[in-house]
């Protein structure tokens, strides 16, 4: 049981000023070690071994004031263990550099491993696979737990034996592991499983030993409570979680294990841990004991600081269960609260709005936002979901997503896809028929036919090379925890990078859409309608930057269509170029077949991509941002908030897989008070109503933007929306500052 027996806002003061200390690292190679050790195993069960070793050697350590716990000193050379951005085997040079200097007496264990691995890597032709953005089935393991998923992997694996079948990485392998020994891979994978799940274990029991460790360091009140989380830690090493401290613990330890990419639906499957918690005393009806709403809500932000620290992505709140009914509760609301009151960048929240959804977690989720958090983003059930229903997704499931990531939706704990496949510049395919000088068009139709032949070849490419890359690691490379955390990978017996999920997608981001559109419409109008320019002169305006050719510009930049302004010939034109882009991406599959789709989402590429791009037809200058979302660029909208969100609905929100971000920027006297939150909420709830998929909200005038410049000390909680991020704006490289600047301020 967990009582709020030390001042919570203390304790969460003491934790802040430790948050982002560095761990004191011990070097070790366990994973190297025990796949040399384990020489002429199958590789599947080599790698759990390996990886299982690699856990086990964990060296954690407990900060001060900490409830849920969680770090590990232990770094390696090498590694198996997977990050946001990565799984598979790893061979970390930087580090071997490091080492070599403050080391040096072990220069010759590490020339032999560095010999190891460069002459494996370069014989075995394997690749780490990118791995990231998706939610695990949290759900099973916290149901479960460690012990009862172990039994459950081996039912599984009796079924399967009982039914004779040879799954699909079967077939993909050859029907047996490397050497003859006539063994199936899907029995190797069956049996690496518990391997994995005895290292999560020992991992989790060696954090019950640095709790004791911290305690015998301690006295009085911190040392008890240390015991407290030594026994918690030893119970879910093995067993089901009795209380919401202990289920809170076994998901964050599980969490970081994983990789921490997004923990997705909190409020869901933590909440029957609350709600059942025997000590209680939430709700009447309840058995009122230890832990009271004050206690609970200590222990959320606690695991809400422990997700800052290792960066988070992204997590969701409200919406609905699979019924359709409404899956807001008690424990969405303490969320709601550590966002407010926390104001910290992790994780990457956002409220799933529908008609039925509560209103009292929908007034807290304004009031968050109009104070300045940027957090949650507002995803929108009324667009994700028949989205997601038409392209194959069961209803059921549909209901059950997720935010991950910087803002894609998932279909929680069942999807395969990295979720940022691939990343398009969408403005390179028109800069690269404008640079060819060998072609000339004399009607728009001709160059807008290059025009979209350059843009579909540059995205069947790119899906081409992520399918063929995908396919390549069928029987090759293998992710245990996210097989026994995804829905149906255990039951059929496939691992998740052999297609053993729900659903296989595949998605492109394409980065600053609007500026092309708005750039095709600038020179339909201009060299091709009004003839003010030809399209040889156009294009060596852009070359010299606009050198010389200022006038023009402002034309081209005041004077033209602008996306975002209620202007039929623009918002016309990026509908149905959007919906065509859309529609071109969908006609491809993923290598099982599942679909590919798009979002639109800005994050820092529109900053960073916009750098590597040339002037555009649109007035742009080289090096500027490209739009930073599926709303207007930066700027272009002059005709206030209404115009902006019409033109912005004209989008195929309920055809694209999503997210399209619209990202909006409002000065703080605008939403202050009862009465500006009320705009603000109706505000949301129109575009939300009308199918718009997904706001991101700044509150920040231009003032207070310049102000922050000016007096960095001064703006230090300041935070803004990046795209699909926050940030604390005077932390931001100065190219971002200005972008953020760059966008229209709104009024309601």
């Amino acid at each position: 049981m967990h009582t709020c027996t030390r001042n919570h806002e203390s304790r969460l003061a003491v934790i802040r000023a430790h948050l982002k200390d560095p761990p004191r690292q011990v070097w070790a190679e366990p994973f190297h070690e025990a796949w040399v050790a384990a020489e002429g195993l199958d590789p599947c069960r080599r790698f759990a071994t390996a990886q299982a070793a690699e856990m086990a050697a964990a060296r954690p350590f407990v900060k001060p004031g900490e409830l849920i716990i969680g770090n590990n000193t232990l770094k390696s050379v090498v590694t198996g263990l997977p990050t946001p951005f990565a799984s598979g085997i790893r061979l970390d040079r930087a580090y071997l550099d490091v080492l070599r200097r403050e080391r040096p007496e072990a220069a010759p264990k590490l020339a032999e491993i560095e010999a190891y691995w460069t002459r494996w890597f370069a014989e075995s032709g394997y690749c780490a696979p990118m791995a990231m953005h998706l939610t695990y089935a949290w759900e099973r393991l916290l149901t479960l737990g460690l012990g009862a998923l172990r039994d459950y992997v081996v039912y599984w694996q009796k079924e399967r034996t009982q039914a004779g079948s040879l799954c699909h990485q079967d077939t993909e392998a050859g029907g047996s592991i490397p050497g003859g020994t006539g063994v199936s891979p899907v029995t190797c994978w069956y049996e690496a499983l518990p391997i994995v799940l005895d290292g999560i274990s020992a991992y989790i029991e060696a954090h019950a030993r640095a709790a004791e460790e911290a305690a015998e360091a301690e006295s009085g009140e911190r040392r008890d409570e240390l015991g407290r989380i030594a026994a918690i830690c030893r119970h879910v090493a093995h067993g089901a979680p009795r209380s919401f401290h202990e289920a809170v613990q076994l998901f964050y330890l599980g969490f970081q294990l994983s990789g921490h990419d997004s923990p997705g639906p909190l409020d869901r499957y933590l909440w029957p841990h609350l709600k059942a918690d025997p000590s209680t005393s939430l709700r009447a009806g309840m058995e009122s004991g230890a832990i009271t709403r004050e206690a609970a809500q200590e222990i959320v932000d606690c695991l809400w600081l422990k997700l800052e620290e290792k960066t988070a992505y992204g997590a969701t709140i409200g919406g609905q269960l699979t019924d359709g009914s409404d899956a807001s509760n008690e424990l969405s609301l303490m969320c709601v609260s550590a966002i407010k009151r926390l104001r910290i960048l992790s994780p990457r929240t956002a409220f799933r709005w529908f008609p039925g959804v509560s209103q009292q977690l929908f007034d807290a989720v304004v009031d968050c936002i109009a104070d300045g958090a940027t957090y949650p983003a507002i995803v929108n059930d009324e667009a994700i979901i028949p989205a997601m229903v038409e392209r194959g997704i069961a209803i059921e499931h549909a209901r059950d997503y997720s935010f991950v990531g910087c803002g894609q939706t998932f279909p929680h704990g069942r999807g395969h896809g990295n979720y940022e496949d691939v990343i398009v510049n969408s403005a390179k395919p028109l800069e690269l028929v404008l640079s060819d000088g060998s072609v000339s068009f004399a009607t728009w139709e001709q160059f807008e036919a290059a025009y979209r032949r350059q843009m579909d070849r540059h995205i069947t490419e790119r899906i081409e090379g992520v399918n063929a890359y995908r396919r390549k690691l069928v029987g090759h490379a293998w992710d245990f925890i996210r097989s026994l955390l995804t829905h149906s990978c255990v039951e059929r017996g496939i691992d998740w990078h052999a297609g053993g999920a729900d659903y296989s997608e595949g998605m492109v981001d394409m980065v600053g859409l609007t500026t092309t559109t708005d750039s095709l419409v600038a020179i339909r109008r201009a060299v091709f309608e009004e003839r003010f320019i030809s399209l040889p002169e156009l294009v060596a305006a852009l070359n010299r930057n606009w050198e010389g050719a200022e006038d023009l510009r402002q034309r081209l930049l005041r004077r033209m269509p602008k996306f975002g302004n209620e202007d039929p010939e623009a918002d016309d034109y990026a509908a149905a170029e959007v919906g065509r882009i859309n529609g071109h991406i969908k006609s491809h599959k993923t290598v099982f077949g599942g679909p590919w789709g798009m979002d639109i989402i800005g994050w820092s590429g529109a900053v960073e991509l916009g750098a590597q791009t040339g002037a555009t037809p649109d007035g742009r200058r080289r090096g500027e941002p490209l739009a930073d979302c599926a709303g207007p660029a930066q700027g272009r909208n002059v005709r206030g908030l209404t115009a902006t969100l019409n033109s912005t609905l004209r989008l195929p929100h309920k055809h694209a897989h999503g997210p399209m971000v619209l990202s909006l920027r409002f000065p703080r006297h605008v939403v202050a008070g009862g009465e500006g939150r009320a705009k603000l909420k109706a505000a949301i709830e129109t575009y939300c109503r009308q199918g718009g998929q997904q706001l991101q909200i700044s509150i920040a005038s231009t003032d207070d933007l310049r102000a922050a410049q000016r007096d960095p000390d001064a703006w230090r909680d300041l935070m803004v929306r990046v795209g699909g991020f926050s940030a604390y704006f005077v932390q931001l490289d100065r190219r971002f500052q200005d972008d953020m600047l760059a966008r229209s301020e709104m009024e309601l």
